[in-house]
């Protein structure tokens, strides 16, 4: 399946009311949009496409599981984590309407949250694996700027799910404040580090999304769509406008960016050898960072 250039609306991860520069077209797509990945402790990376919903092992053609979505606006399949005991999640946005996330494997498909509804633009939907087996999404500000600082509501906000919870459990709030955490990753010690969207002339930031601490602004309009931990002082940030996988590295108490590693648009994430594997335009590509 091919998906044409206007799909690139619908990746979860670029807001259509800030990352869209006048004058500025994204390339056509040639390749179905992957904004899903996941690398468990071991090696195998899985992958799941946006707009069909279905899960495959790299380097496989099986479908392991396909997951029902609605595309339309920025909705899909917008997250995916696997352990190395073989149990694999998904975050997507259901025909129905909600954000949800799911255990796909092993089958059958278990709901484990029934989230928010999702809109046309900033569901968030990134999902990731915390060291103590909860995981970890991202929800977007679902076009209520006003709301991510309010602890009563879930827009805007990082939280944590358990992953044998019922489909009705409440989820921990780790952090508020977000317009939309797509791009986020976990370090080995179990914090959480996040590159945010932002609507209109807002400031695209980063910084701790599990604990307090000062969150910078991202150096020129990135759209982050993806975030790699490379160490502990050096992350890697992936953005749909910027079309670049960019080094950020922390210093004297801020990120800066410190050059870019190579092209990248939909997604990044670390390998166990220590290379990366990025989403472009083209497929997915690996490269040394």
């Amino acid at each position: 399946m091919v998906v044409a250039s206007g799909a690139l609306a619908g990746v979860g991860c670029a807001s259509d009311r800030t990352q869209q520069p006048a004058g500025r077209t994204l390339p056509p797509v040639q390749h179905p949009v992957i904004a899903a990945l996941a690398v468990t402790p071991s090696g195998t990376v899985r992958y799941g496409e946006l707009a069909s919903g279905e899960i495959r092992d790299r380097g496989s053609s099986r479908v392991l599981a396909r997951v029902p979505v609605s595309h339309r606006g920025q909705r899909g399949l917008l997250g995916l984590a696997a352990a190395d005991d073989g149990r694999t999640f998904t975050a997507a946005t259901e025909p129905g309407g909600r954000l949800v996330v799911d255990r796909v494997l092993p089958v059958p498909r278990v709901r484990v949250w029934t989230g928010p509804p999702s809109v046309a633009l900033g569901n968030g939907g990134h999902l990731a694996l915390l060291p103590s087996g909860r995981l970890v999404l991202g929800i977007g500000d679902h076009g209520h700027p006003s709301r991510i600082n309010d602890p009563r509501s879930l827009d805007g906000k990082l939280v944590s799910l358990d992953p044998d919870g019922r489909a009705t459990q409440t989820p921990r709030i780790l952090s508020g404040g977000w317009h939309n955490p797509f791009a986020f990753d976990v370090t080995p010690g179990g914090h959480v580090i996040v590159a945010d969207n932002a609507p209109g002339r807002l400031a695209e930031r980063i910084g701790p999304g599990d604990r307090a601490g000062r969150r910078q602004r991202l150096s020129g309009p990135t759209a982050p769509s993806g975030l790699a931990v490379l160490s502990p002082t050096e992350v890697a940030v992936c953005g749909v406008v910027s079309g670049r996988l960019d080094r950020y590295r922390f210093r004297a108490g801020r990120w800066r960016k410190a050059g870019r590693i190579a092209g990248c648009r939909y997604g990044v994430a670390r390998l166990p050898s220590g290379a990366l594997l990025v989403s472009t335009d083209t497929g997915l590509q690996e490269v040394q960072p």
